[in-house]
């Protein structure tokens, strides 16, 4: 039994935490858009160093070691960190306003400084700098006054500041590091730190991920018993292996494709670097970020949006007007948005679709020239469809087949994203897609258009890809429609990753009426993967049901699949 724990000053009874993964993402899932914030000494160098840029395409807060800054200078710079015009208030304000739900802030990031007053570590912006104030305390209270949930990001395996831990080569030895020894030392204590000095934490937003996945675990275990209700991010662990936390993090402006059937986040900037930099003027247009969180969410995703702070603590202007115009938008369509599932339809010509139980919401970024909007593949029958926004109205619909058309007025009412909200008489149901085969050219089968059932999910590791994984049994598969153009004789090839104690499971390939069975191989590593014949099958032109699932269960994952392809045998 959990015993309740203290965090600044307030007491949280166990019995109120989260205990499951479903309980810890609800408000998650509910939230939708965050804001990131990167700030610390290298905000002050704002991308330049006794006269050397940062190199083209790096970011501004890796300065120390992209230009191999000593850690005896970094720190001598570090000294003056003096951001007078910081206000925790304006930036909380500022977040709410652009209609942000979380706020995570680099409580330490590679550089090893501690944004916080930090007892493990004299590098502290108290102790160290003239401000003499704990930026994290201040900001984890003005976010409440917002009803903002206060998250922070920790950089718990780079640390270019101490000779122990990962990524400093230039001022130490690698080889004659103690990478455990820093873990124990400054990594775990300045979590637990974290944990129990700033009252509930939303989420901990680890990044670089660590060596193996008992360590990952370790640090998970810090938070599950510290703040049972607190989320960890997917880069705790290792990138190239099995993902260890509770949802999906996606590489750096990352977007998938298509949907996941795990919950995901994908961090982004408002320009192009993370940290501050003078020279970055490639500012997102509000129409950027608003479309960028209409397409996050119609995948069912999270939008973690970035803003770099001045070295004083100032937000640059472009920013603060940027996501003013973001937030006139939110305020009025934000229904659309928040605590919204992933859709059934990918993006359309005219825009991208948002579902809330059975209401779609039509986000329309191209205004039909003829005044009819299209929603092609609905089963669903509608009850209601009206506009959103100032000057809200019902619209005239029909149904023809699965075709849903609508009549709008003459103007778009929003310059942006003008949202059309349908009332169904369910959940949606929708055509599955089907993949079209063109002339005699091979037809591949990926996650983008299989529907998963059971427990097969499409999934996305930064090494292994976007893949299906997850199934165990026959009741687990993933599942096409496809339709042949050209007849004939078609090799049936399966390209997949399995780990080496997942060798021998059985699999099915169903095409038609055709069933192929295989034996999984093992492959070396993780998501190495590689190309197996499956074998053939004969088809006529016309539409084929194509499944792929486990023929017996297996006890463990069958395999990482990546695709399925028919390529015709022009040898027979």
């Amino acid at each position: 039994m959990r015993a309740a724990v203290l965090l600044a000053g307030c007491l949280i009874p166990a019995a109120l935490a989260a205990d499951s993964a479903a309980d810890r993402l609800a408000w998650f899932r509910e939230a939708k858009f965050g804001m990131f914030i990167h700030w610390g000494p290298y905000s002050m160098a704002a991308g330049e160093w006794e006269g050397r840029e940062v190199p083209p395409g790096k970011n501004a807060e890796w300065i120390m070691h992209d230009l191999r800054i000593p850690v005896a200078r970094y720190r001598e710079m570090a000294h003056g960190f003096n951001p007078v015009k910081f206000d925790a208030a304006l930036w909380a304000r500022l977040a709410r306003q652009a209609g942000m739900r979380y706020l995570v802030i680099t409580a330490k990031h590679h550089d090893g400084f501690a944004m916080y007053h930090s007892r493990v570590s004299g590098y502290n912006i108290v102790d160290w700098t003239p401000f003499k104030r704990d930026p994290l305390a201040e900001l984890a209270e003005a976010c409440r006054r917002e009803g903002i949930r206060f998250c922070f990001y920790y950089s718990h395996r780079e640390d270019w500041d101490d000779p122990d831990a990962y990524g400093n080569d230039w001022d130490y030895t690698p080889a004659k590091q103690d990478f455990a020894a820093y873990l124990e030392r400054k990594s775990k204590p300045q979590l637990r730190e974290l944990l129990t000095g700033y009252g509930p934490i939303g989420l901990v937003w680890f990044d670089r991920g660590l060596y193996t996945p008992a360590q990952a675990r370790d640090f998970m275990e810090i938070v599950r018993t510290l703040q049972p209700g607190c989320l960890v991010n997917g880069r705790v662990g290792n990138y190239d292996q099995e993902l260890e936390g509770d949802y999906q993090s996606l590489s750096d402006n990352g977007m998938p494709p298509g949907g996941l059937d795990e919950y995901w986040e994908t961090p982004q900037t408002l320009n192009d670097t993370w940290g501050y930099s003078r020279f970055d003027h490639h500012w997102k247009t509000p129409e950027t970020v608003v479309r960028r969180l209409v397409e996050i969410a119609s995948k069912g995703g999270n939008y973690l949006l970035n803003i770099g702070p001045m070295g004083d603590g100032a937000v640059p202007q472009p920013t603060v007007e940027i996501l003013g115009r973001v937030g006139a938008w939110v305020a009025r369509y934000g229904e659309s948005v928040y605590g919204t599932a992933a859709a059934p339809f990918g993006a359309l010509p005219w825009g991208r679709v948002t579902v809330k139980g059975a209401r779609l919401y039509l986000h329309v970024f191209a205004w039909p020239p003829d005044g009819m909007l299209r929603l092609n593949g609905l089963r669903n029958t509608p009850r209601a469809a009206r506009l959103l926004g100032a000057a809200p109205g019902k619209l005239s619909y029909e149904k023809r087949g699965s075709t849903l058309l609508m009549r709008l007025p003459a103007a778009a009412p929003d310059p942006i994203d003008s949202v059309v909200a349908v009332d169904l008489d369910a959940p949606p149901r929708v055509d599955p897609p089907v993949v079209e085969q063109h002339g005699s050219a091979p037809l591949k089968l990926d996650y983008m258009t299989a529907v998963t059932s059971g427990t097969a999910l499409k999934r996305f590791n930064r090494k292994g890809g976007f893949h299906i994984s997850k199934w165990t049994g026959p009741a687990d598969a993933a599942t096409w429609q496809a339709r042949i153009a050209a007849p004939g004789r078609y090799a049936v090839r399966l390209r997949y990753a399995a780990r080496p104690a997942w060798e021998g499971g059985r699999y099915e390939i169903a095409v038609g009426p055709r069933v192929l069975r295989g034996t999984v191989q093992g492959t070396p590593g993780w998501y190495e993967y590689r190309t197996v014949d499956a074998g053939t099958v004969d088809l006529a032109a016309g539409a084929y049901t194509v499944k792929v699932r486990p023929a017996a269960s297996t006890g463990h994952d069958l395999m990482y699949f990546e695709s399925l392809e028919l390529r015709q045998d022009l040898g027979n």
